[in-house]
């Protein structure tokens, strides 16, 4: 008997302590997911310095071009070794949402992305950047599929301030940053808010890794058309070895690695944390391109880019807790 009831006790030791071990693993899993999800916002905040270095050695269609096409290969191969040979069969109706997905996510994101990359500065791209949830209430809005309130509106009208700051700020002769460029990387932002409302319909039906392999081929195909001819001008020769540097890392850190932690710490964290390390990324894109490039920041930018990342902040704080941050972990370009 003393036998037993010893054995029971210990039983029932570990079952006491079993809920604050939990509680433990839980936490440190938290702190794990925030660790990696500061680590993917440096590599997207650098994956914008990695694409002007890029541009040094190839034009802005054939980077899109490539870049897009070995992160699908990528995607593919990864697909294949740990699900192997597709067994999903999409619908007709479903093939042609993945592929007005891959047209705006993909394709005329990348266009416009690496073109308005190629005629501004780092800053300015990164705090553009910034607007992306704004851009998605704002056309979600206009479909009706989400209700603008009078203080969504305040949010984004402060934004919009911002952006227009930085489009009507003069640069200095050291600086790169042009309007036209800002305007295309609104118009980046723009198709692929378009992209995050299609997502909505499909991305209950295919997990991260399969949605990824499916929109980033599809995006691959339909950009050569835009890119083919660049692409075949390329002097391989003669492409300094930092363009294939900054390709190299768009490619693995920025279109892969970045989307593969990012999936871990959506399941680890809640929707609030994860977004708010968005706001991270202009100020890391703003010190990389000052530190790497020696990009100077005027005082307007400054200001511009506190209004909108305000603007940002208000909006997101209108449209509450129940964000939808799962489609950011296949567009976040």
């Amino acid at each position: 008997m003393c036998r037993c009831g010893g054995r029971a006790r210990a039983l029932f030791d570990i079952l006491a302590v079993m809920p604050e071990l939990s509680e433990n693993a839980d936490s440190r899993n938290k702190v794990f997911a925030g660790s990696l999800m500061l680590l993917t916002t440096f590599f997207w905040a650098g994956n914008i310095v990695a694409g002007k270095v890029a541009l040094t050695g190839f034009s802005a269609l054939a980077l899109a071009q490539l870049r897009m096409a070995a992160a699908a290969a990528l995607y593919w191969i990864l697909y294949l070794a740990y699900r192997g040979f597709p067994q999903q069969r999409p619908s007709k109706r479903q093939w042609l949402i993945l592929g007005l997905m891959a047209l705006n996510g993909i394709t005329l994101n990348q266009v416009f992305y690496i073109g308005g990359l190629a005629r501004t500065s780092v800053t300015h791209a990164g705090l553009i950047q910034a607007i992306g949830p704004v851009m998605v209430l704002l056309l979600a809005g206009c479909l009706r599929v989400e209700t603008f309130t009078l203080q969504k509106l305040a949010g984004m009208a402060v934004c919009f301030t911002g952006v227009a700051v930085l489009l009507l700020e003069k640069p200095g002769r050291a600086s790169t940053a042009h309007w036209t460029g800002d305007a295309m990387m609104i118009a980046a932002g723009a198709v692929f808010a378009w992209y995050t409302i299609l997502m909505k319909e499909v991305a209950h039906l295919y997990d991260t890794l399969t949605l990824n392999a499916l929109v980033f081929g599809l995006g691959a195909i339909l950009l050569i058309p835009f890119c083919a001819p660049a692409t075949a001008r390329v002097a391989w020769r003669q492409v300094p070895v930092q363009a294939w540097l900054g390709l190299g890392f768009m490619v693995l850190f920025g279109s892969l690695v970045a989307y593969l932690i990012f999936g871990f710490a959506l399941q680890e964290l809640t929707a609030s944390t994860v977004a708010s390390f968005s706001y991270l990324q202009p100020v890391m894109a703003a010190l990389l391109g000052i530190w790497l490039l020696s990009e100077r920041i005027s005082s307007s930018t400054v200001v511009g880019g506190g209004v909108i990342l305000a603007g940002v902040y208000l909006t997101e704080r209108a449209r509450g807790a129940k964000r939808h941050m799962r489609h950011l972990a296949t567009g976040k370009v």
